[in-house]
């Protein structure tokens, strides 16, 4: 999913023009069009097809619709960038019989921050698309206040009463939430953070990710939504199991360390176990499809293109490592190691020939070294030349 599409499905003004538009909405989303012009078709096609899905408004709750949203999206982006040729309605058809299925076979599970009783000023306070790049990770509480973090390695704290601890030396007064109302911390390129849950679990947010939590939990389990990579130290209690929702799978623990990798734009999504156990459920799994469950210093690794899994022992300690500002890499796809170095510099680069791309490179970066330190030790170990093109740019040759 690209940054611009993440960004329409986070701002909640967007279902509001779906179903509960006014004039204030409608002039909004107009004048979006009018500045968005090559987003003009994607967006239109969305709305039409959630339009069309009116009679289930008051049937799903808003979670729902936002997993339907998003799975609608993500159809359509792919579908329109195959096929910008095709008749419209056609396609339109294809759409809505996609988010019929969705509906059908009970797979809308992943909860939204958004809330339907939600007052008008509250909406407006979130009318801008939420930061993908900042100065630092925003938080935005389940009021839809933005709390700008500044410090690119911050922390937040949930474990006191009625306040949240921020970088450990600010506070700001805990919304008084109905149950299981959500947070979300955004963490941008080039940004880490800390976040202590309410029930003491711990959990690293890597960069260009995204992490939706309540702000106590409540009810039979205890859940929260990722977006990108985290590393969790699950506060143990058999009784609240512990779950994290992506858009492909759910990750089901009581008490454990893993590190989850499941960026919208990667084609693989890894779980790695450190200690404990873990239970990883497709989102489209059959009736009568087992869980499957990993062991310590295992990883699960989830292909979307064929949705397969295949099992394989690793050296769990090594997938944390970016939790100290290092990357540890052995004979790892040339590619993936390259993603992660754009993600934590905030930089783009690209492979001038794509046979580079399939090469495998074994070593270790400390993230703490200068950009032109690390592109220099990535040419080396890869048999490269890295050069800079712009100031955020480089190529691969």
């Amino acid at each position: 999913m690209t940054t611009q599409e993440q960004k329409l499905i986070e701002n909640p003004l967007f279902l509001k023009w779906v179903y509960h538009n006014n004039p204030w909405i409608e002039k909004h989303w107009q004048k979006f069009l009018a500045e968005h012009p090559e987003d003009k078709e994607e967006v239109l096609a969305f709305k039409v097809q959630l339009s069309d899905l009116k009679f289930l408004d008051e049937l799903l709750n808003p979670s729902e619709k936002a997993q339907l949203a998003l799975n609608i999206q993500e159809q359509i982006a792919r579908e329109i960038a195959k096929k910008r040729k095709l008749n419209v309605v056609y396609t339109l058809m294809k759409y809505a019989a996609v988010a019929v299925l969705f509906f059908a076979i009970g797979g809308l599970q992943v909860y939204f921050f958004m809330n339907k009783q939600d007052k008008a000023l509250q909406v407006a306070e979130l009318s801008e698309p939420i930061p993908t790049f900042a100065k630092g990770p925003v938080l935005i509480t389940s009021k839809g206040e933005n709390v700008q973090l500044f410090s690119s390695n911050s922390t937040i704290d949930y474990t006191h009463k009625e306040v949240i601890l921020l970088n450990e030396d600010s506070i700001i007064k805990s919304s008084s939430d109905k149950a299981n109302a959500l947070n979300q911390l955004v963490i941008p390129y080039g940004n880490q953070s800390k976040i202590v849950l309410s029930d003491n679990t711990i959990v690293w947010l890597n960069a260009g990710t995204r992490l939706l939590y309540p702000t106590t939990f409540s009810g039979k389990t205890r859940e929260v939504i990722l977006y990108g990579e985290g590393y969790f130290e699950v506060s143990k209690n058999k009784d609240l199991p512990f779950i994290v929702k992506t858009t492909t799978m759910d990750v089901r623990v009581l008490g454990t360390e893993f590190n989850l990798s499941a960026y919208a734009e990667d084609n693989m999504v890894q779980t790695v176990l450190k200690e404990g156990s873990v239970a990883i459920r497709k989102k489209d799994a059959g009736l009568f499809e087992k869980d499957v469950i990993i062991k310590p210093n295992e990883m699960a690794s989830f292909n979307k293109t064929t949705s397969s899994t295949n099992i394989y022992k690793v050296d769990a300690d090594y997938y944390r490592l970016w939790t100290k500002g290092l990357i540890s890499f052995e004979d790892a796809d040339f590619k993936r190691v390259i993603k992660k170095v754009e993600r934590f510099y905030n930089v783009a680069i690209r492979f001038e020939e794509n046979s580079k791309e399939a090469i495998r490179i074994s070593g270790k970066l400390d993230l703490k070294q200068s950009r032109k330190e690390v592109m220099e030790y990535l040419a080396k170990v890869s048999l490269s030349t890295i050069e800079q093109e712009s100031e955020n740019k480089y190529v691969i040759k």
